[in-house]
Parts: C-alpha cells; sequence; structure tokens
C-alpha cells in the first residue's frame, strides 16, 4: 500500500484559508493523485502543532483499511487524548466483526452493558489459554516463590493479568529460556501506562514497525531497543 504523509497548509490552502477560515489537509504518495481534504481551520491549526500524530492516525488507518479487505472483517483502533494534549492509538486485545457487534447492539436495550459482557467474556477467554498461568505455577517455572511473584507484579516486572473469577493470571512467554522475565517490562509500563491489559495488547498485537510481527516475537530475537521504540511511539501519537 503506498505510504501517505500528512502536510497542512500549501500556499493554495492558505487563500482558501484566508477567505473560507478552513484549509485543507493534502494526501500525496509515489504514484498516486494527491487528494486535498477541506478542514475546519480550528481543527487544523491543532494538528498543525502535532504532524506526527496527524501520521499516526493516517497510517493506522491505511493498516486497518488494507486489513478490513484482506480479511473481510471489521478492524477497530482508538484515539485517546488527554487534556496535556498526549495523543495514543489504541488497538483492541483482538479485532471483532464491527458489523455484527453493531447489529447486535441495535437489537439489544444497552449497548453499553453488551459491551461490557463481551469484555468480561474477552478476558475470561484469553485467561483460560493455556500460555496463562497462576501465580505458583509462575513461581515453579522462575525458581522462586509465589511471594516473590506476586511482589514483582507489584513493582510491575511481571505482567498479571486480573479477570471477574479467576483472580491473577501471568502469560508464560513473558519468560525467557532462563526463566527470566522480559527486561524491558518494566520501561513498557513507564511508556504505555500502569494497565496489564494495555501491555498485554501492545506485545501480542502486529505491528507495522516491526515488520507485521508482535511485539513479543521481535523480543524473542532480543529486539528491546526497537520494541521499546514503538511503545514510546504509540504513547506519544508519533511514529520513528
Amino acid at each position: 500500500m503506498p505510504r501517505a504523509t500528512a502536510s497542512s497548509f500549501t500556499t493554495k490552502s492558505r487563500r482558501l484559508a484566508a477567505k473560507t477560515r478552513s484549509g485543507a489537509v493534502v494526501l500525496s504518495a509515489r504514484g498516486v493523485q494527491p487528494v486535498s481534504i477541506p478542514v475546519g481551520r480550528t481543527a487544523l491549526t491543532s494538528v498543525a502543532r502535532q504532524v506526527g500524530t496527524a501520521r499516526s492516525v493516517i497510517e493506522n488507518l491505511g493498516h486497518a483499511l488494507a486489513e478490513t479487505r484482506k480479511t473481510g472483517r471489521g478492524v477497530r483502533f482508538s484515539v485517546e487524548v488527554t487534556p496535556e494534549g498526549t495523543v495514543r492509538i489504541v488497538h483492541p486485545p483482538e479485532n471483532q466483526d464491527i458489523a455484527g457487534t453493531q447489529a447486535a447492539e441495535r437489537t439489544s436495550g444497552s449497548g453499553l452493558a453488551r459491551a461490557k459482557a463481551r469484555g468480561k467474556a474477552l478476558a475470561a477467554s484469553i485467561l483460560a489459554r493455556e500460555d496463562m498461568v497462576t501465580a505458583e505455577e509462575l513461581a515453579r517455572r522462575m525458581g522462586t516463590t509465589r511471594v516473590t511473584v506476586s511482589a514483582r507484579r507489584h513493582a510491575r516486572q511481571l505482567i498479571g493479568l486480573e479477570g471477574p473469577t479467576r483472580g491473577y493470571r501471568y502469560p508464560t512467554w513473558q519468560l525467557d529460556r532462563d526463566g527470566r522475565p522480559f527486561a524491558i517490562i518494566p520501561n513498557l509500563f513507564t511508556a504505555l501506562g500502569d494497565s496489564p491489559w494495555t501491555i498485554y495488547r501492545f506485545l501480542t498485537q502486529k505491528h507495522p514497525e516491526l515488520e507485521g510481527r508482535t511485539a513479543i516475537a521481535a523480543l524473542e530475537k532480543g529486539e528491546d531497543k526497537r520494541v521499546l521504540s514503538v511503545a514510546v511511539s504509540i504513547a506519544e501519537g508519533t511514529f520513528a
């Protein structure tokens, strides 16, 4: 897929803005006819201050469109903006059939309740997988105690996922061949926030910046710096 780039005002856009209080975002790529998208002046001014963020949103949208055409399934991601201006691109742990979801919600008296139920069901299915183990089992694999595992989870040195009824479960893939947790885990919490589920989603989803591999696959190849760079870029809403 051609790589799209976003630019703010062109000379023509500036003239248009002066007359109509609006501007345009121009998308161009080699071999593709440039497209000018009219955008309100206030919105364009805000976006122009964060060109990297705009690029990130456009690239993620492009990948989502390509993926849904390829698989025939809906693909979703969300853009989170904080009052401080920090922008994050967030992907769900697994792509869901959006059309089916929307149809179900239209026939339901409470779309929010159904969404919560789906979230709980998805979390339960993830925690029931073979690569999810108890603290006791992880401690055995690490050659340590359950108390130490719990302490390291609190210290953000281990990923422990909490479900509605099953307590904490620990992904076995966060340990290397010697039974040691990936050293990058504390840095991922620093970059992406305190939610273990956010770290789980980041590590298990595929990233274009890692040649379409999961972050786990990259870590298994010793590419800690690349993985952390992607995490920081996602947290900042930009891509290097």
